[in-house]
């Protein structure tokens, strides 16, 4: 009995000990130099995910989350709503490029057409793997901003019009704010490119400042369109959502409040921002923090 007790906890340690060197071969591996691309990223697109332990200011944060934003389908092309289309963070929701001929290119069946009881078809399909681009502070970002700044100019014009028309004086107030937010604190990293081929992706996006190529996943989503429905897919995953912070990096990381709680701001407000950190994406298209300082640039 003690013999093979002994065995079994041989083994045990054998297992633990292969397990932790395959790890380590595939964090060598993904690190392995030059590394795919490295992006400069602050607060606004790294939030601190902190333990359920919040008290005296203690920070027992250890991880960042990307924060990562896509152009929504809905309102697209609405001079309403059309900053709406800029708002959605995470991975819910159907995406404006991601339509029916680009999920075609990235291997889905979407040849049924969408009327006449195809709805069961699409909503039973599985997601499947793919490469996810990430852009940082650029077109998309832009085009945000546009939006923000025509839905601004729209309400100032309605306002101007008709001073007392009922819920003016909010929604003009509500546009200001969110072109505050888009200018000083919403996440300038967007989705914006799905593919099979990392180096066909490469090519189409070579600035490796700007441009991360992810593992990730996506899926049909069907969105209703007034009487219609429209063929759309949203990505269901992004691989490398969580970055660990190495111990040199704590510091610099510094910590004004947990995540998921907002400050306001008001109209005019400059944010200051916290740190900035250099985020490689290696060989495995997995991240880990290179560099980096507290404060503004």
């Amino acid at each position: 009995m003690n013999r093979s007790h002994s065995l079994l906890m041989a083994a045990g340690v054998l297992v633990l000990a292969l397990t932790n060197a395959v790890v380590l071969v595939g964090v060598a591996f993904n690190r392995r130099q030059p590394p795919d691309s490295v992006l400069s990223l602050t607060e606004r697109e790294l939030e601190s995910q902190w333990s359920w332990m919040w008290r005296d200011g203690e920070n027992s944060a250890l991880n960042l989350r990307l924060q990562y934003r896509v152009e929504s389908a809905r309102n697209l092309g609405s001079s309403q709503n059309g900053a709406d289309a800029f708002s959605s963070y995470g991975t819910f929701g159907p995406i404006a490029w991601l339509d029916q001929e680009k999920l075609a290119a990235l291997g889905f069946d979407v040849a049924l057409p969408i009327p006449a009881g195809t709805h069961r078809h699409y909503n039973r399909m599985l997601g499947r793997d793919v490469l996810l681009v990430l852009e940082l502070d650029g077109p998309v970002r832009a085009r945000a901003l546009q939006a923000s700044r025509d839905l601004l100019a729209q309400r100032e014009s309605e306002i101007a019009a008709n001073p007392e028309r009922q819920g003016s004086a909010q929604r003009l107030e509500d546009a200001q704010e969110a072109l505050q937010r888009e200018e000083h604190a919403a996440s300038r990293l967007f989705i914006v490119d799905a593919g099979l081929n990392q180096t066909t992706l490469r090519e189409r996006y070579p600035d490796r400042t700007q441009y991360a190529i992810v593992k990730g996943n996506v899926r049909p989503y069907l969105m209703p369109d007034g009487r219609s429905v429209k063929l759309y897919g949203a990505v269901t995953a992004v691989r490398c959502e969580t970055i660990n912070i190495p111990l040199q990096f704590r510091e610099t990381v510094t910590h004004d409040r947990p995540a998921g709680v907002t400050v306001a701001l008001p109209t005019g407000a400059e944010t200051k921002q916290r740190f900035m950190l250099n985020v490689a994406f290696g060989r495995r298209l997995e991240p880990w923090i290179v560099s980096g300082h507290a404060g503004p640039t």
